[in-house]
């Protein structure tokens, strides 16, 4: 499984409800194709960025798919960098 960061555009005005009911139709859509591991959101360029393990992007592609209150702007493949390494 490869990771990726999925970043979405936040949107001006969502409710509270909105924002959980997004939440938990993604997780109702997850398999072991495509997990969410977590996610970050970065309020100073409304965007919010979330790290997924996935077989490939198209995965995760359809976990989001009819989920239109975070719209997608990219999906990017990642490795990660352990700081340990640097002190070994």
């Amino acid at each position: 499984m490869a990771r990726f960061i999925v970043i979405h555009r936040l949107p001006e005005a969502a409710t509270q409800d909105e924002v959980v009911a997004a939440g938990q139709a993604i997780l109702t859509r997850l398999s072991d194709d495509a997990r969410w591991l977590a996610g970050w959101v970065v309020p100073a360029d409304d965007r919010l960025l979330c790290e997924w393990e996935a077989s490939d992007a198209g995965a995760i592609r359809a976990v989001l798919e009819g989920i239109n209150l975070f719209p997608t702007e990219a999906i990017h493949p990642v490795g990660g960098i352990d700081p340990a390494w640097f002190t070994e």
